[in-house]
């Protein structure tokens, strides 16, 4: 054995282990200890836990495992739509038989991503993946940053970008900002695959020095003659002159133009020519890519999930994934836990609904406001971090179509959530912050065969559902298949 020795001092072995692999495998087995701990004391799936540990003992593992995928990551990221958008994605990867990494949990931090990874790595640090292997990543938009220090993923998705979490993103033109200031350092190994409907997403696309596709809604018959009142970014980048709009959709979305400098709405490479919408059933939606229609039937409801499926079509397209598979894969894709998830329970149905800012919220509100009969519904108001901790934001929601229904109001700010109602003409308004107990009363006074509407934020959809998973309703999200 080769060693080294001087000044009378023992020898040592010259293949002494490097001290980053070192620290990589410390971190590993850390990790993974801390995960199987998180699980036996239920404390959660393991689904963050252990990335935190490793990514604070070795800050570069991220990158260092990611370099190992064979075909690359495809990030997703953007303010709405991220876990539908990646779910749909991995759908349609799998039907044209590739393998994929997914943090299918939704834990889109960057201790998601590598709690994910965790689960396929040996304790030496090899990533255990097919040769064909792929990672389809939903990051949000402060962590796609942090991300993008350590790795350079094949195709970056951005879904839209909405007011959301003031007290911890700021104004979206601070995450856009820093969005184009790290999509700067890139080459042109990353393609950016962007909303053209969005004016400030399209904009991130102007200066890109690498290949920049577009996708966007093109259905007269869904348009609006104006863009919302909770609209949040509608001005032009270049002139900051109020944009008009030939076609608004939903938010900001739309067909724009600047009348002062002429900028407008880029050419889509992926277009939905005609959605139909089914209420809770799902959407008929015509998509074109060049050279080529195809229709689909998508099981996620709502506009939003006709806007979900658009970029992940667009990213299948740019890995030249057949149209067969495109079709099968949204064809198949449920929706995620907590994003319109149906449960039976008794004689009654529920519907759970994730709200998280107003233009997420008014889409929901747009589903519900189709429904037939008097409503019943539970709105779930928390402001833990995850959540948001300023809950202003339900000032800016259009629940005045609700004013018919019987509400109860949960959560840590269920007295906000009442006299938000209350403005909104609301007069049928029980008030229980317990989660649990308001489930309950909302049942119980809800005639037989009746439907419950559960609208929650991002802790109280998490708390609703451990409640059902301790009933045996569900599974905890982790214990799932989510594929």
């Amino acid at each position: 054995m080769p060693v080294s020795a001087g000044n009378g001092t023992r020898g040592v072995d010259d293949r002494r282990i490097p001290f980053s692999r070192l620290r990589r495998i410390v971190a590993i087995l850390l990790a993974k200890i801390a995960g199987a701990f998180s699980r036996r004391l239920q404390q959660g799936g393991g689904t963050a836990l252990p990335g935190l540990v490793a990514e604070h003992i070795s800050p570069d593992l991220l990158g260092f495992l990611l370099s190992q995928v064979p075909a690359g990551a495809i990030f997703v990221t953007g303010t709405n739509g991220k876990t539908t958008t990646a779910a749909l994605l991995r759908n349609i990867l799998a039907a044209d038989g590739r393998t994929v990494l997914h943090n299918a949990t939704g834990s889109n931090l960057t201790r998601g991503v590598l709690s994910m990874l965790l689960e396929h790595t040996a304790w030496h640090g090899r990533l255990c993946v097919a040769p064909d292997g792929i990672a389809v990543l939903e990051l949000d938009e402060a962590a796609i940053v942090q991300a993008l220090r350590q790795h350079r993923p094949t195709c970056i998705v951005v879904t839209n970008l909405f007011r959301d979490q003031l007290d911890r993103y700021g104004e979206v033109q601070t995450i856009a900002a820093g969005l184009r200031s790290a999509f700067a350092q890139l080459d042109a190994a990353t393609a950016l695959l962007l909303n053209a409907d969005d004016p400030l997403v399209a904009s991130l696309g102007e200066t890109y020095a690498g290949p920049v596709r577009y996708f966007g809604l093109d259905d007269p018959n869904l348009a609006r003659d104006d863009i919302e009142l909770a609209a949040d970014s509608h001005y032009c980048p270049h002139e900051a002159t109020p944009l008009r709009y030939a076609a608004a959709y939903y938010g900001h979305l739309g067909e724009y133009v600047c009348p002062t400098c002429g900028w407008q709405r880029p050419e889509r490479d992926v277009r939905a020519t005609k959605a139909v919408l089914h209420g809770f059933a799902g959407v008929d939606l015509t998509v074109s890519v060049p050279h080529e229609d195809f229709r689909v039937r998508l099981r996620v409801p709502g506009l939003y999930n006709a806007y979900n499926a658009l970029p992940a079509t667009t990213a299948a397209w740019r890995l030249e994934v057949a149209a067969e598979a495109i079709v099968a894969g949204l064809n198949a894709t449920i929706p995620a836990f907590g994003r319109a998830e149906f449960i039976e329970f008794g004689e009654r149905k529920a519907w759970l609904l994730l709200i998280k800012n107003p233009v997420g919220a008014n889409q929901v509100l747009r589903l519900l406001a189709a429904e037939d009969g008097p409503l019943h519904v539970l709105a779930i108001l928390q402001d833990r971090a995850a959540d948001g901790h300023d809950v202003s934001w339900i000032w800016d929601v259009d629940f005045e179509c609700l004013a018919s229904a019987a509400v109860t109001a949960s959560g840590r700010r269920a007295e906000d959530m009442a006299v938000r109602l209350k403005y909104a003409g609301l007069e049928d308004i029980t008030v229980l912050r317990d989660i649990a107990n308001a489930f309950d009363h909302a049942a119980e006074t809800m005639p037989a065969h009746k439907t419950l509407f559960i609208l929650a934020t991002y802790t109280g959809m998490l708390e609703m559902r451990r409640v059902w998973a301790e009933r045996g309703l569900v599974r905890q999200f982790w214990e799932e298949d989510l594929a």
